[in-house]
């Protein structure tokens, strides 16, 4: 069993569950922000808000997952150098590690590193895209619930991204 499957069932054996991923896509931030009604702007900011903690989730598993494949590149690497061990001091030190790099499992391992390598990076950036919009939106709400004057909001002060 995986290292993330064994995290996964304690959080829910106490009660926590991952933020589930949200039933529509990630919204695109409207280029005039300022145009959108406030219960509009209001539902863009909470679906921001479900993705970012759907991706900030998943990326907490991706990095799980490429420490765990990591982890097990290393015990293969080490098996594979006591297997090409002759027992005598004149191995040297780089056919030794040409060998173990060479070993098939050792290869495929590599390669799962690789993989779940570039698979936590797409994840933090698209998770890192999601919060920069949802601060977008953010700071529009905050203008509007600030810009008050008189008892009725002022849209003088209207900006685009």
């Amino acid at each position: 069993m995986s290292i993330s499957r064994k995290v996964l069932e304690s959080l829910n054996s106490l009660g926590v569950t991952l933020a589930a991923k949200p039933d529509f896509p990630i919204p695109v931030l409207p280029r005039e922000i300022t145009d959108l009604d406030d219960e509009s702007l209001m539902d863009l900011f909470v679906q921001f808000n479900q993705w970012n903690n759907h991706l900030s989730d998943a990326r907490a598993i991706a990095v799980i997952n490429e420490r765990e494949a990591e982890r097990s590149l290393e015990t293969a690497e080490a098996q594979a150098m006591l297997a090409s061990w002759a027992g005598n001091n004149k191995d040297r030190v780089a056919v030794s590690k040409a060998s173990r790099a060479a070993d098939p499992k050792v290869v495929e391992l590599k390669e799962d590193v690789d993989t779940k390598y570039a698979f936590r990076k797409l994840i933090e950036t698209r998770a890192e895209d999601v919060e920069r919009d949802s601060q977008v939106v953010s700071r529009e709400l905050t203008r509007r619930t600030s810009d008050y004057s008189g008892g009725f909001r002022a849209r003088a002060r209207k900006f685009t991204t």
